[in-house]
């Protein structure tokens, strides 16, 4: 009974939030209006696509999670490069994200062919993240494919 009521009420602050961020947006004029606008957008439903997914970074620079997302673009149409700066970016910001080294790690394996720098990046992530199977995968094909 408790943990509905605690449910109820958390959803109705979400709504409330929500309905603010749009009376809001509503109530200005002009380009910072629009940025707001943008900006909110990207934080309740990030865009799916590269042209979007950028124009939320330029607005929210420090934003792991869209690099994540504009990076996995970048590697499925072949824009390996862009993908390596945009984890290393993330990685300037929070250099304990296990996953944006595992990412990283994975690139560096299949686009460099640098199996050492593949393997440190999975031993990164897993100090960070003991169990990580990812990591645990990407550590093991690199040492794999170290061998002659």
């Amino acid at each position: 009974m408790v943990a509905e009521r605690t449910q109820w009420i958390r959803l109705l602050a979400t709504g409330g939030l929500l309905a603010a961020i749009v009376v809001s947006g509503r109530g200005s004029v002009g380009p910072a209006n629009d940025s707001d606008t943008l900006a909110a957008a990207c934080e309740i439903t990030p865009p799916r696509d590269a042209a979007g997914l950028e124009r939320c970074l330029a607005l929210n620079p420090r934003d792991i999670e869209l690099m994540l997302d504009l990076g996995l673009i970048y590697e499925r149409t072949a824009e390996l490069d862009r993908a390596e700066i945009l984890y290393r970016r993330a990685l300037s910001i929070d250099p304990k994200d296990g996953d944006v080294h595992v990412r990283l790690g994975r690139l560096l394996l299949h686009h460099h062919g640098d199996r050492s720098a593949a393997a440190n990046e999975a031993r990164t992530a897993l100090r960070l993240q003991p169990r990580s199977q990812r990591a645990m995968d990407l550590l093991s094909r690199a040492e794999r494919e170290a061998r002659p």
